[in-house]
């Protein structure tokens, strides 16, 4: 949060509003193409965190290390494919950037993400491997260290006054080289006896991720277009110049959410080894006292956050930026949303109950993208929370919630009979 709250400002008085809008579209396009492991990593937590309720080390280490090998693939094929692309898109035209600068650095800035981007996909797999066995505090802390260093990343290409493209390598590649360095720490020395080996690769195991990873691949698919298109919407819409007006509202609010994922997302894992334990108990107990406390704390900071929302703009990125009271108003019931949200989908990520969420995720998604398009052109950067509040509610929270209900009351007991 506090690398967000300092590289956002230096970055729009360093670039200019058109680039620094041209960096936060294309962050947004590659956030959108987060669903290209396949859902291989979400589909490891699942089989790391059951495989832990059962102490099954084995397990574990057939999981990571068949899922490393496909991810490895992936990310290579990946790559194939853009530079593949690369010299027959005209990227400047697609972005709708207009300055020489700008048009410039359009190629290339996407062509550093995307190389981060796909390294990155093997690298996850100790991250997925650390919260799968409750140890996400490891992941967190090496996290913490690769914001430190694309922060002074940032500072020291700034003073060097180096162009887009490598602001943009020192942003993203210090994650990269942070997850590079968990992994080598964790399986060298830590845990050595989950260390990933070739002959432990197994296609039976790698079915059996994908029998649930297949599930979070769609799902991720509607959860990027639907939540993380929006920087693209608006290029695509009123140009990439616009986009500075929305990113960085939705930017402040969104400190929110990340602060309220810190909390629950840990909860994944922990509810499923308590389901494969038998513990429904503990499970209703925390799912409900889980989205009682979000809902008061979200509430609370967005209210707070909403009445000094223009002169922390001001200071924060300068008054160029001035966001409308109707967009600002959007923005915070749509992170006490999304907040709720949250809570409710670590219940049922962790429990594996995905083909009621990727029914109505679906549905939600065409529906909000298409609203997000039409109001996009109608209001602007206005209408885009609205689409989201009003498809995302109806559409999704609503039957999720009885559909959650219902499922708690049908989960097996220690003694191995459904909870009633």
């Amino acid at each position: 949060m506090g690398a967000s709250l300092i590289t956002i400002p230096l970055a729009i008085r360093y670039l200019g509003t058109e680039r620094f809008g041209l960096w936060m579209t294309i962050s947004s396009l590659l956030v959108m193409a987060g669903f290209a492991d396949f859902g291989l990593g979400n589909g490891l937590l699942n089989a790391v965190a059951r495989a832990h309720g059962k102490d099954d080390v084995d397990a574990v280490r057939k999981a990571l290390s068949s899922a490393l090998a496909y991810l490895c693939l992936i990310a290579g094929l990946l790559l194939i494919l853009f530079f593949a692309l690369y010299p027959i898109v005209p990227w400047a035209d697609f972005f709708r950037v207009t300055s020489p600068a700008a048009r410039i650095d359009a190629g290339p800035t996407l062509m550093v993400f995307t190389i981060c981007f796909a390294l990155n996909l093997p690298a996850g797999v100790v991250q997925r491997t650390q919260m799968g066995l409750q140890e996400g505090f490891l992941t967190n802390v090496w996290q913490l260290a690769g914001s430190v260093l694309s922060v002074l990343g940032l500072v020291l290409g700034i003073w060097l006054h180096a162009g887009l493209p490598m602001l943009i390598l020192a942003i993203a590649g210090a994650p990269l080289i942070a997850s590079v360095m968990n992994g080598l720490l964790f399986f060298g020395i830590r845990r050595p006896d989950l260390r990933p080996r070739w002959r432990l690769v197994s296609l039976d195991t790698t079915r059996q991720i994908m029998s649930v990873g297949v599930l979070f691949f769609v799902l991720q698919i509607v959860v990027a277009v639907a939540y993380s298109a929006d920087g693209v919407v608006i290029a695509r819409a009123v140009g990439a110049v616009n986009v500075p007006e929305y990113v960085i509202p939705q930017r402040m609010f969104s400190l929110i959410t990340m602060m309220i994922a810190m909390f629950v997302t840990p909860l994944w894992p922990a509810y499923g080894e308590a389901i494969s334990r038998g513990d429904t108990a503990w499970v209703r107990r925390t799912l409900y006292r889980s989205l009682f406390i979000v809902l008061l704390v979200a509430s609370a900071a967005a209210l707070i956050l909403l009445f000094g929302a223009r002169e922390l703009i001001h200071w924060w990125a300068g008054p160029g930026i001035n966001p409308p009271l109707l967009l600002l108003a959007g923005l915070a019931l749509w992170t006490i949303m999304e907040s709720c949200g949250s809570a409710l989908a670590a219940f049922l990520n962790g429990s594996g109950f995905l083909h009621l969420q990727i029914l109505v995720a679906s549905i939600f998604g065409v529906t909000c993208i298409v609203a997000k398009v039409y109001l996009a052109r109608r209001f602007g950067s206005v209408g885009l929370p609205w689409a989201t509040i009003v498809t995302w509610g109806l559409i999704n929270f609503l039957p999720l919630m009885f559909y959650a209900r219902w499922k708690l009351n049908h989960l097996p007991q220690l003694g191995g009979a459904p909870a009633r």
